[in-house]
């Protein structure tokens, strides 16, 4: 059953499940339907989440089908009195007739409990019945074949929701019948950037976000990292989404910093293998964060030596070296602190670079010249014997303060061996 012609289609996608709707589980299959439909050239047009009502679910299918090409369900398949799917697609599509037991479902599900030598529950003879008008996509991973069916012009794909068995099938039944011989070439590529707004960016991007641009350029935020993805079909797609991708690295420089789903630690780590040099991090808010994300990069240990969270004061002066004199006149998040931390951690490690960070994640200890968020971060190099502090208002609670702080400490390490520089978006002079 491939699709008859090339152009796009219109794809919407349906979660069912009460602990998706209640928020008490994640739905992480929406996102990797949407994406491997993208992928194939179509369109996802909708996400729809319903809880385990036979209502609900009777009419997701039926609204959703009746403005989309393909519809493609996750969840509601088990054996339960509350998965639902098989009773609502046979009320929409054979009227509530009396369902089939599927020979092939009877055979793949007793063998799967043969084999793992465990007796099959009686409810589980549920799981081998379809509508008279469905059919059944083999599932090899678990006990829920799924459904296949037409609702008026729409296809319709039902899948089980534990992704170890949706994604196999989704790659083994679903995908190839949306893959159109012939269909255009979809390119999607893209690249990160960090410490520019969303809002920033865009006017950077200018008439390259136009609706109905080609190739077309978009925007996403995600963990404080603003990403842009450039998506262009047909001939020449992969050339001049590349030629795209290039002009809008160009005008997001120097934030950008590397491709799509790579972190600003990647990047620095590289940028400190091109340059030849090694960093040390102090830490004393973000509590080893820094080193985290450092040692999070493979072969991380040929640039960083290591580091301290030096996180009262005493330490700050035993181990980095930062007089007690400073601490008392300017107090633990300032500019000078900050600086002896980063000139104490390059000279500790016997590294060229040196970072620090000292501040106030929260949610207590602010005050009015220094309220929560604020955070000091230096760059010291050993090299030439500067050092820059910067001071920074991040928003937010305090895992997405030290989040973004230690983030920004890395890509203010970055920057400062490419030779280059750009106000950052919490930044405060």
């Amino acid at each position: 059953m491939n699709v008859p012609d090339r152009r796009p289609l219109r794809v919407a996608i349906l979660s069912i499940g009460d602990e998706l709707v209640l928020g008490t589980a994640l739905d992480t299959n929406s996102r990797t339907v949407s994406i491997a439909v993208r992928d194939l050239g179509h369109d996802p047009v909708e996400h729809r989440t319903v809880a385990d009502r036979i209502g609900p679910i009777v009419a997701a299918y039926r609204e959703l089908a009746a403005h989309a090409d393909v519809v493609i369900s996750t969840g509601g398949l088990g054996p339960t009195d509350d998965d639902l799917v098989r009773d609502a697609l046979n009320a929409i599509i054979d009227d509530g007739a009396p369902m089939v037991e599927d020979p092939v479902a009877v055979g793949d599900v007793e063998a799967w409990f043969a084999g793992r030598g465990r007796p099959m529950a009686a409810i589980n003879r549920r799981q081998m019945m379809r509508p008279c008008s469905a059919r059944i996509m083999r599932n090899p991973n678990g006990t829920a074949p799924g459904v296949a069916c037409t609702i008026g012009a729409a296809r319709v794909y039902a899948m089980p929701g534990p992704p170890r068995e949706m994604v196999p099938m989704l790659e083994a039944h679903v995908l190839p019948e949306l893959r159109a011989p012939g269909a255009p070439a979809l390119v999607r590529i893209g690249c990160a950037t960090f410490g520019i707004g969303e809002s920033q960016l865009a006017e950077r991007l200018g008439h390259r976000m136009a609706r109905d641009r080609e190739p077309s350029v978009g925007t996403t935020a995600s963990g404080s990292v603003v990403s842009i993805h450039v998506v262009t079909r047909g001939p020449d797609a992969a050339a001049r989404a590349e030629r795209e991708l290039a002009e809008c690295a160009a005008l997001a420089a120097p934030w950008a910093f590397g491709p799509l789903e790579s972190t600003v630690a990647e990047a620095t780590v590289r940028t400190l293998r091109e340059s030849g040099a090694t960093l040390a991090v102090a830490e004393s808010c973000t509590g080893g964060l820094v080193g985290a994300m450092l040692t999070a990069v493979p072969g991380a240990s040929d640039v960083f030596p290591g580091g301290w969270i030096a996180y009262a004061n005493a330490m700050k002066e035993r181990e980095l070296g930062v007089p007690g004199a400073t601490i008392a006149a300017e107090g633990a998040v300032s500019a000078d602190v900050a600086l002896a931390m980063a000139r104490g951690a390059a000279v500790g490690a016997g590294a060229r670079i040196g970072v620090a960070l000292t501040g106030i994640a929260g949610p207590g200890g602010g005050t009015d010249a220094k309220p929560v968020g604020t955070v000091w971060i230096a760059v010291h190099d050993a090299a030439t014997g500067a050092g820059r502090a910067r001071r920074f208002e991040y928003p937010g609670p305090r895992e997405t303060v030290r989040d973004r702080a230690a983030k920004t400490a890395l890509q203010l390490v970055r920057w400062h061996l490419r030779g280059e520089d750009a106000p950052v978006i919490w930044e405060r002079t």
